[in-house]
């Protein structure tokens, strides 16, 4: 389920999985107590997002888009985002690289943590935390953990801006 687990210099275990709806694999990072069983049950979950959830995922990306070309004008964006035919090819302007394991305040919920680039916020990068078929929080990566981060900031979370 993993491949090319190794220890990092900072002592968290790292690899790589597969995310089936990409299509490809990304890497995986978590901390050494955090145990496999929940890891595993955390890559699972990874696999069974479907259009549904993929579809909010987007359409908040979208909407964090949207705000950062409306804030900073003078940036020269790509000509695309300005023209998305469908809720999906925002995908085409961001890579998730990256599923991070936090350690769980419960066990039995599943979470999901994934960050990577994207074309309008070069320098900060996006997040997308999802708990228990939730979407809790999409904005710029900010090392956010589901269990231990306020999330409920308006001015980064594209969740609960209005």
């Amino acid at each position: 389920m993993i491949k090319e687990l190794s220890e990092n210099e900072f002592e968290e275990m790292e690899g790589k999985v597969y995310f089936n709806y990409l299509k490809k694999d990304i890497s995986i990072k978590f901390d050494k107590e955090v145990p496999l069983d929940y890891v595993y049950k955390n890559i699972r979950y990874l696999n069974s997002i479907d259009n549904s959830l993929m579809s909010e995922l987007c359409k908040y990306s979208i909407k964090f888009c949207k705000t950062i070309m409306s804030d900073y004008p003078d940036v020269d964006y790509n000509p695309g985002l300005y023209n998305l035919k469908n809720t999906f090819d925002i995908l085409n302007y961001m890579e998730i690289i990256r599923l991070k394991v936090d350690m769980y305040e419960d066990e039995s919920i599943p979470v999901l943590n994934l960050s990577g680039s994207c074309e309008w916020d070069k320098e900060n990068g996006i997040q997308w935390l999802i708990k228990e078929d939730k979407l809790v929080y999409v904005g710029t990566w900010d090392d956010l953990n589901n269990w231990y981060s306020d999330l409920n900031d308006d001015l980064t979370n594209y969740v609960c801006k209005k």
